[in-house]
Protein backbone atom coordinates (compact mmCIF):
# COMPACT_ATOMS: atom_id res chain seq x y z
CA UNK A 1 0.00 0.00 0.00
CA UNK A 2 2.82 2.40 0.88
CA UNK A 3 4.55 1.66 -2.44
CA UNK A 4 1.37 2.48 -4.32
CA UNK A 5 0.91 5.68 -2.32
CA UNK A 6 4.49 6.81 -3.02
CA UNK A 7 4.16 6.01 -6.71
CA UNK A 8 1.06 8.18 -6.87
CA UNK A 9 2.78 10.99 -4.98
CA UNK A 10 5.72 10.95 -7.36
CA UNK A 11 3.83 10.35 -10.59
CA UNK A 12 0.83 12.66 -10.37
CA UNK A 13 1.05 16.43 -10.89
CA UNK A 14 0.02 16.91 -7.28
CA UNK A 15 3.24 15.29 -6.11
CA UNK A 16 5.18 18.51 -6.38
CA UNK A 17 2.28 20.76 -7.28
CA UNK A 18 0.31 20.22 -4.09
CA UNK A 19 2.41 22.87 -2.43
CA UNK A 20 2.38 25.63 -5.06
CA UNK A 21 3.34 28.48 -2.79
CA UNK A 22 5.17 31.45 -4.24
CA UNK A 23 8.20 30.48 -6.30
CA UNK A 24 7.52 26.77 -5.81
CA UNK A 25 4.84 26.91 -8.52
CA UNK A 26 7.36 27.75 -11.25
CA UNK A 27 9.61 24.83 -10.38
CA UNK A 28 6.71 22.47 -9.83
CA UNK A 29 5.76 23.04 -13.48
CA UNK A 30 9.22 21.84 -14.46
CA UNK A 31 8.79 18.79 -12.24
CA UNK A 32 5.42 17.98 -13.81
CA UNK A 33 7.01 18.16 -17.26
CA UNK A 34 9.71 15.68 -16.27
CA UNK A 35 12.47 18.29 -16.08
CA UNK A 36 13.71 17.01 -12.75
CA UNK A 37 17.22 18.49 -12.87
CA UNK A 38 15.86 21.95 -13.63
CA UNK A 39 13.18 21.63 -10.95
CA UNK A 40 15.80 20.48 -8.45
CA UNK A 41 17.97 23.53 -9.12
CA UNK A 42 14.95 25.72 -8.47
CA UNK A 43 14.12 23.97 -5.22
CA UNK A 44 17.73 24.43 -4.12
CA UNK A 45 17.41 28.17 -4.73
CA UNK A 46 14.33 28.29 -2.49
CA UNK A 47 16.07 26.23 0.20
CA UNK A 48 19.03 28.63 0.15
CA UNK A 49 16.65 31.56 0.76
CA UNK A 50 14.16 29.75 3.01
CA UNK A 51 15.90 26.87 4.82
CA UNK A 52 12.77 26.34 6.96
CA UNK A 53 10.54 25.74 3.90
CA UNK A 54 9.66 22.07 4.35
CA UNK A 55 7.96 21.81 0.95
CA UNK A 56 11.07 22.95 -0.89
CA UNK A 57 13.01 20.15 0.87
CA UNK A 58 10.21 17.68 0.21
CA UNK A 59 9.88 18.52 -3.49
CA UNK A 60 13.67 18.42 -3.87
CA UNK A 61 13.50 14.92 -2.38
CA UNK A 62 10.89 13.94 -4.98
CA UNK A 63 13.07 15.24 -7.82
CA UNK A 64 16.14 13.46 -6.46
CA UNK A 65 14.19 10.22 -6.08
CA UNK A 66 13.11 10.53 -9.72
CA UNK A 67 16.77 11.04 -10.67
CA UNK A 68 17.67 7.84 -8.77
CA UNK A 69 19.85 9.71 -6.25
CA UNK A 70 18.62 7.82 -3.24
CA UNK A 71 21.08 9.22 -0.68
CA UNK A 72 20.34 12.89 -1.36
CA UNK A 73 16.62 12.03 -1.58
CA UNK A 74 16.69 10.51 1.93
CA UNK A 75 18.54 13.58 3.21
CA UNK A 76 16.02 16.02 1.73
CA UNK A 77 13.03 14.02 2.97
CA UNK A 78 14.63 13.83 6.43
CA UNK A 79 15.12 17.60 6.50
CA UNK A 80 11.46 18.06 5.55
CA UNK A 81 10.45 15.58 8.26
CA UNK A 82 12.40 17.43 10.94
CA UNK A 83 10.64 20.67 9.95
CA UNK A 84 7.16 19.14 9.67
CA UNK A 85 6.91 15.72 11.35
CA UNK A 86 3.10 15.70 11.12
CA UNK A 87 2.89 15.66 7.31
CA UNK A 88 1.72 12.28 6.03
CA UNK A 89 3.18 13.00 2.58
CA UNK A 90 6.62 13.56 4.07
CA UNK A 91 6.33 10.57 6.43
CA UNK A 92 5.35 8.15 3.67
CA UNK A 93 8.03 9.29 1.22
CA UNK A 94 10.79 9.32 3.83
CA UNK A 95 9.84 5.85 5.05
CA UNK A 96 9.71 4.48 1.49
CA UNK A 97 13.07 6.03 0.55
CA UNK A 98 14.70 4.70 3.72
CA UNK A 99 13.37 1.21 3.04
CA UNK A 100 15.24 1.24 -0.27
CA UNK A 101 18.44 1.27 1.81
CA UNK A 102 17.34 -1.37 4.33
CA UNK A 103 16.17 1.11 6.95
CA UNK A 104 12.80 2.20 8.27
CA UNK A 105 11.44 5.46 9.61
CA UNK A 106 10.37 3.98 12.94
CA UNK A 107 12.98 1.94 14.85
CA UNK A 108 12.56 -1.82 14.63
CA UNK A 109 10.29 -3.14 17.35
CA UNK A 110 8.87 0.29 18.18
CA UNK A 111 5.08 0.69 17.79
CA UNK A 112 4.43 2.99 14.84
CA UNK A 113 1.76 4.93 16.76
CA UNK A 114 4.19 5.62 19.62
CA UNK A 115 6.85 6.76 17.16
CA UNK A 116 4.48 9.19 15.45
CA UNK A 117 3.34 10.54 18.84
CA UNK A 118 6.99 11.02 19.81
CA UNK A 119 7.46 13.19 16.72
CA UNK A 120 4.05 14.90 16.73
CA UNK A 121 5.78 18.28 17.07
CA UNK A 122 9.12 19.51 15.75
CA UNK A 123 12.06 20.40 17.98
CA UNK A 124 11.57 24.07 17.11
CA UNK A 125 7.97 23.87 18.31
CA UNK A 126 9.07 22.11 21.51
CA UNK A 127 11.64 24.82 22.19
CA UNK A 128 9.03 27.54 21.63
CA UNK A 129 6.58 25.72 23.93
CA UNK A 130 9.23 25.42 26.66
CA UNK A 131 9.91 29.18 26.49
CA UNK A 132 6.19 29.97 26.61
CA UNK A 133 5.62 27.69 29.62
CA UNK A 134 8.63 29.17 31.42
CA UNK A 135 7.29 32.70 31.15
CA UNK A 136 3.76 31.58 32.01
CA UNK A 137 5.05 29.88 35.17
CA UNK A 138 7.06 33.00 36.08
CA UNK A 139 4.23 35.46 35.47
CA UNK A 140 1.64 33.31 37.22
CA UNK A 141 4.04 32.86 40.15
CA UNK A 142 4.54 36.61 40.39
CA UNK A 143 0.78 37.15 40.29
CA UNK A 144 0.33 34.57 43.03
CA UNK A 145 2.82 36.47 45.21
CA UNK A 146 1.20 39.85 44.54
CA UNK A 147 -2.34 38.54 45.09
CA UNK A 148 -1.45 36.51 48.17
CA UNK A 149 -4.51 35.76 50.26
CA UNK A 150 -7.15 36.17 47.58
CA UNK A 151 -8.94 33.85 45.22
CA UNK A 152 -6.96 35.33 42.35
CA UNK A 153 -3.74 34.42 44.11
CA UNK A 154 -4.84 30.79 44.56
CA UNK A 155 -5.80 30.56 40.91
CA UNK A 156 -2.50 32.09 39.78
CA UNK A 157 -0.63 29.66 42.02
CA UNK A 158 -2.35 26.67 40.44
CA UNK A 159 -1.61 28.03 36.96
CA UNK A 160 2.03 28.52 37.92
CA UNK A 161 2.36 24.97 39.24
CA UNK A 162 0.63 23.50 36.18
CA UNK A 163 2.85 25.48 33.82
CA UNK A 164 5.95 24.40 35.75
CA UNK A 165 4.89 20.76 35.55
CA UNK A 166 4.27 21.01 31.82
CA UNK A 167 7.59 22.80 31.42
CA UNK A 168 9.44 19.92 33.08
CA UNK A 169 7.65 17.41 30.82
CA UNK A 170 8.47 19.48 27.73
CA UNK A 171 12.15 19.77 28.69
CA UNK A 172 12.33 16.00 29.29
CA UNK A 173 10.66 15.39 25.91
CA UNK A 174 13.07 17.80 24.23
CA UNK A 175 16.01 16.08 25.94
CA UNK A 176 14.80 12.70 24.72
CA UNK A 177 14.54 14.06 21.20
CA UNK A 178 18.17 15.17 21.38
CA UNK A 179 19.16 11.49 21.63
CA UNK A 180 16.84 10.33 18.83
CA UNK A 181 18.22 8.80 15.58
CA UNK A 182 17.61 12.12 13.79
CA UNK A 183 19.54 14.26 16.26
CA UNK A 184 23.28 14.82 15.67
CA UNK A 185 22.85 12.72 12.56
CA UNK A 186 23.73 12.79 8.90
CA UNK A 187 22.94 10.93 5.71
CA UNK A 188 25.46 9.29 3.40
CA UNK A 189 24.86 11.05 0.08
CA UNK A 190 27.77 9.75 -1.98
CA UNK A 191 26.71 7.32 -4.71
CA UNK A 192 27.95 3.88 -3.71
CA UNK A 193 28.39 4.82 -0.05
CA UNK A 194 31.30 6.10 1.99
CA UNK A 195 34.39 4.46 3.44
CA UNK A 196 34.84 4.38 7.20
CA UNK A 197 38.48 4.84 8.19
CA UNK A 198 40.19 4.09 11.49
CA UNK A 199 41.26 7.75 11.70
CA UNK A 200 40.77 11.12 10.01
CA UNK A 201 42.97 10.81 6.92
CA UNK A 202 43.97 8.65 3.97
CA UNK A 203 46.89 7.21 5.92
CA UNK A 204 44.39 5.29 8.06
CA UNK A 205 42.93 1.96 7.02
CA UNK A 206 39.44 1.37 5.68
CA UNK A 207 37.71 -1.22 7.83
CA UNK A 208 34.02 -0.65 7.14
CA UNK A 209 31.64 1.27 4.91
CA UNK A 210 28.27 2.97 5.15
CA UNK A 211 25.91 2.58 2.16
CA UNK A 212 24.33 5.45 0.28
CA UNK A 213 21.23 6.77 2.03
CA UNK A 214 22.25 5.41 5.43
CA UNK A 215 21.36 7.50 8.47
CA UNK A 216 24.48 7.78 10.65
CA UNK A 217 25.33 9.37 13.96
CA UNK A 218 27.87 12.19 13.74
CA UNK A 219 30.13 11.77 16.75
CA UNK A 220 32.90 14.30 16.07
CA UNK A 221 33.01 17.32 13.75
CA UNK A 222 36.38 18.71 14.85
CA UNK A 223 38.45 17.59 11.87
CA UNK A 224 38.53 19.90 8.87
CA UNK A 225 37.80 17.23 6.27
CA UNK A 226 36.34 14.25 8.16
CA UNK A 227 33.41 13.40 10.42
CA UNK A 228 33.63 10.63 12.96
CA UNK A 229 30.45 8.67 12.35
CA UNK A 230 28.74 5.77 14.04
CA UNK A 231 26.44 2.99 12.88
CA UNK A 232 24.47 2.25 16.07
CA UNK A 233 22.83 -0.91 14.72
CA UNK A 234 26.20 -2.50 13.90
CA UNK A 235 27.94 -0.96 16.91
CA UNK A 236 30.84 0.42 14.86
CA UNK A 237 32.30 3.84 14.23
CA UNK A 238 34.88 5.39 11.95
CA UNK A 239 35.90 8.48 10.01
CA UNK A 240 34.33 9.52 6.72
CA UNK A 241 34.79 12.47 4.39
CA UNK A 242 32.49 15.39 5.15
CA UNK A 243 31.85 15.82 1.43
CA UNK A 244 30.19 12.38 1.36
CA UNK A 245 27.80 13.01 4.24
CA UNK A 246 25.14 15.68 4.65
CA UNK A 247 24.55 16.75 8.23
CA UNK A 248 20.89 17.02 9.30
Amino acid sequence: MKKIFLSLLLALPSAAGAYDRGELAEFNDLYRNGQYEEALEGYKLIIAKEPSNQWAWYNAGNALFRLNRIGPAVFNYAKAFMLDPRSQDILVNLDFAMRQTGQSLAPEGAPAALFYLYYVVSETELEALAILLFWLACLAGAACFLLDGGRGGDYAGRVSLAAAGLLVSTVVWLGARQSSPYSSAGVVTRAGGTRMLSGPGEKFKTYASAPEGRLVKILDTGDEAYYEIGLPKEGIKGWALKTEIEKL
